[in-house]
């Protein structure tokens, strides 16, 4: 079996600075990347080696310190909305908005590189519907954004905010990642016995696995130049593993920053699949 290449001496000593360093994403990215980075960890709940701050209601000058001397931003933070009616939806989602123009700002002020930040799927979610209804085969980052919920619509937010930082219009270029992360956890084919089966391979679809998850933040915060034809440093990649069940589209992916996924849900789940979809 060929050898791991090496990580090169100039990624191990990267300064990468991960905003919610306690929630769930993170987890799944910070076993390698203790290794990785020369990490700086934040988050407003206290864990191992995080520093505790407030990203939204902290002083600028207070915060500008956590940003000093980084050259990768990873903004996995999210304040999840009190309520479910529309109102209160909305108002924690637009918390949600601000905390990011915050980190893109901070960043610019900062000196900072490169923002790397997880979004979702769902800022493209509606396409979903002609999917299920075998109109659609594929969406790609391209295609314009069209959510079907408030999480969606801060998360499409979250990339046009990125465009606006990244494209030079208020001073230098800020180079910008979007995530758009789908299925990022194993599948329990229980929950899905009384589904239909649509449901269930849109799972299969949307998968990806925690070494294709961290490889992909990986590239993203690694590579090297990443202008695009018009020399503006912004991109949205989708964030799946290399599943033979595929709609979201990763060849941009693929193309810029070199996202190799090694995982495929069919093979992951082959027993599940025979036994839920009968082969």
């Amino acid at each position: 079996m060929r050898q791991a290449e090496p990580v090169p001496e100039s990624t191990l000593k990267k300064r990468v600075l991960l905003t919610g360093a306690t929630g769930y994403i993170a987890g799944q990215l910070l076993p390698e990347f203790r290794e990785r980075y020369d990490l700086r960890l934040v988050d407003v709940r206290p864990g191992d080696g995080v520093e505790v701050a407030d990203l939204l209601a902290g002083a600028a000058g207070d915060l500008g310190r956590l940003f000093e001397g980084v050259d990768v931003v990873v903004h996995t933070a999210y304040h999840r909305p009190a309520g479910d009616d529309p109102q209160a939806r909305y108002d924690g989602e637009r918390r949600n908005v601000d905390m990011m123009q915050r980190v893109y700002q901070l960043a610019l002020d900062h000196g900072v590189r490169r923002v790397v930040a997880a979004s979702t799927n769902q800022a493209a979610k509606w396409y979903e519907q002609p999917y299920f209804q075998g109109l659609r085969d594929r969406v790609t980052p391209d295609d314009y954004p069209r959510p079907d919920n408030f999480y969606g619509w801060a998360k499409a937010a979250y990339e046009s905010l990125g465009f606006l930082y990244a494209c030079g219009s208020l001073g230098r270029k800020l180079e910008v990642i979007q995530l758009r992360i789908v299925v990022p956890r194993e599948i329990d084919a229980g929950k899905f016995v009384d589904q239909p089966a649509h449901r269930y391979v849109r799972e299969l679809a949307g998968y990806i696995s925690e070494r294709d998850l961290r490889q992909l933040f990986a590239r993203s915060i690694e590579a090297g130049d990443i202008d695009d034809e018009h020399g503006v440093p912004f991109h949205i990649f989708y964030g799946v593993s290399d599943n033979a069940r595929t709609f979201w589209s990763i060849t941009n992916a693929r193309r810029v920053i070199g996202y190799q996924p090694q995982d495929d849900s069919e093979r992951r789940f082959a027993a599940d699949i025979a036994r839920l979809l009968g082969g």
